[in-house]
């Protein structure tokens, strides 16, 4: 299999060549905006180098891409690769603007493209007890659902030579187009329940950027679902600060680990998700290339990205209008 790396001088691209090569796959060639990275980073690899992806896919062909970019640029990739029937997983979080990434989608799911998202907390061990409970109907309807995830200093993107991060224009925003599908993408794939009420407040005062610093979000569901969903650039350093709660009708979890937890039943019994339950997080690349071959859907679509950004916009509008927004 024959792969390609789109926008390379992404901060997550260096993650996804290393698992590549680990995986002894050829990575024919790779592009960025930036001639300078796209030289460096073939150079490194051997193989060849573009400014444009859509050159890049013309004159390598290649089998399997993973995709990188500039937040408000990737739909336009996206489409891109749906256009030349590549077979692909982007970064999130895809695009600023959920319309435009659902006609992608449409195009995708019409050509019945592998077209993927880069949402990895699916691959997580509770996640994935998680995800075996509800498809034995053992899961129960959610009433409430809470996640935080807390990161560090908003200056390393500096640091790492992608400033346009810090830029809203560029960005989209903050931590909530960042960090936020991970945690909305939770919330939807866990509850099944479509969102029909988002509110969110927002906060800059602790950087002093053109950017949010933390915001928080409260979803609501016809079904009476309900979720409290905080991001933000908050801790000192690099740490990083994460817990879920989860409450059912028929269980209650909550832990700072996505590898180790004990799920509590209402019938009393327990469930313990480790080392003897889930198992280890899978390999995102590994499993994405894996389901590919296997000829079965991506761990994510693009349409499961539409849905979290939908719900990101709606946010992002209710924190400017100091109320909430309704999605019926």
């Amino acid at each position: 299999m024959r792969i390609g790396v789109v926008e390379v001088g992404h901060w997550h691209a260096q993650g996804y060549i290393d698992r590549v090569v680990k995986l002894g796959l050829p990575i024919v060639a790779v592009s960025d905006r930036d001639p300078g990275t796209a030289r460096q980073r073939a150079s490194q690899l051997g193989c060849r180098a573009y400014t444009d992806c859509a050159e890049l896919l013309d004159k390598e062909a290649p089998d399997f891409v993973f995709a990188h970019g500039i937040h408000c640029e990737m739909t336009d990739i996206a489409d891109v690769l749906v256009e030349h029937g590549t077979p692909f997983v982007m970064e999130k979080p895809m695009g600023v603007d959920w319309r435009r990434l659902a006609s992608v989608a449409d195009k995708a799911e019409d050509k019945g493209l592998f077209a993927g998202v880069d949402l990895p907390a699916r691959c997580y061990p509770l996640v994935r007890e998680l995800l075996r409970l509800k498809a034995s109907g053992e899961l129960g309807r959610i009433i409430s659902y809470s996640q935080r995830l807390f990161a560090g200093e908003p200056q390393r993107y500096r640091d790492w030579g992608v400033p346009w991060v810090l830029d809203p224009k560029q960005a989209g925003g903050g931590p909530l187009f960042n960090f936020g599908p991970h945690v909305i993408d939770l919330f939807l794939l866990l509850s099944g329940q479509e969102v029909h009420r988002v509110f969110c407040t927002s906060s800059r005062e602790l950087h002093g950027l053109e950017i949010e610093d933390r915001s928080t979000v409260l979803l609501s569901t016809a079904e009476g679902g309900m979720a409290s969903l905080e991001v933000g650039y908050v801790c000192p350093d690099a740490m990083y600060d994460q817990n879920v709660s989860l409450c059912t009708d028929s269980l209650y979890v909550s832990t700072s680990s996505f590898d180790t937890a004990t799920v509590s039943f209402r019938d009393g019994r327990t469930s313990e998700v480790g080392a003897g339950g889930a198992g280890q997080a899978l390999d995102y690349v590994a499993e994405t290339l894996r389901r590919f071959e296997a000829g079965s859907p991506p761990v994510a679509t693009v349409r499961d990205m539409c849905r979290a950004l939908r719900v990101i916009n709606a946010a992002v509008e209710s924190a400017e209008a100091l109320m909430p927004i309704a999605l019926d």
